[in-house]
């Protein structure tokens, strides 16, 4: 990956990574991999794999789960786990503005992972997603946490990109 995450993030609150939809797992696990060295107690949002396939990809790509809370908006609680809550349904907006806000209160979360505002726009339109990301973003700034949405380039046109711009500290377009 070009870009250094751990720099972006350390001078960037909130950032929005466009990535392209063949280098996507790629770059996600590249990310996913620099941040769990660089922080202790993150949160890993899905909207589009369950805990415990995550897990399982944690595992083989030597990411410490154990640094992460996860919540799961796709399993509807078929999996257990200490360290997971469980929103049900990436349609559910509400749910999961107050999951991640009870998350962030517990002041416990140094930085949270969205994966993705893709699967969010497959569901909602892009005014409905940005206004569910000024919502979140609000929360982020309020707690004093840090964020990184995940986006693959083929699911944004130029002007949900330039609404987004508005809310992020940096939009960042993945080569």
């Amino acid at each position: 990956m070009r870009m250094n995450i751990k720099k972006e993030i350390s001078e960037n609150n909130i950032i929005i990574l466009i990535i392209p939809n063949k280098k996507y797992p790629v770059v996600l696990e590249d990310t996913v991999k620099a941040l769990a060295s660089a922080y202790s107690k993150l949160c890993y949002t899905s909207l589009n794999k369950p805990y415990d396939k995550l897990l399982d990809e944690f595992k083989k790509s030597n990411i410490d789960a154990g640094k992460f809370f996860f919540i799961d908006c796709v399993s509807e609680k078929i999996s257990t786990g200490k360290n997971v809550l469980y929103v049900s349904s990436p349609r559910a907006l509400t749910e999961l503005n107050i999951t991640m806000n009870k998350l962030l209160d517990t002041g416990d979360i140094q930085l949270t992972i969205f994966d993705s505002l893709s699967t969010l726009l497959a569901y909602e339109g892009s005014m409905t997603v940005i206004k569910f990301l000024h919502s979140i973003i609000s929360a982020f700034r309020t707690y004093g946490s840090r964020c990184i949405f995940t986006c693959m380039k083929d699911d944004v046109n130029a002007d949900t990109i330039k609404d987004l711009k508005m809310f992020a500290d940096k939009l960042i377009e993945v080569e």
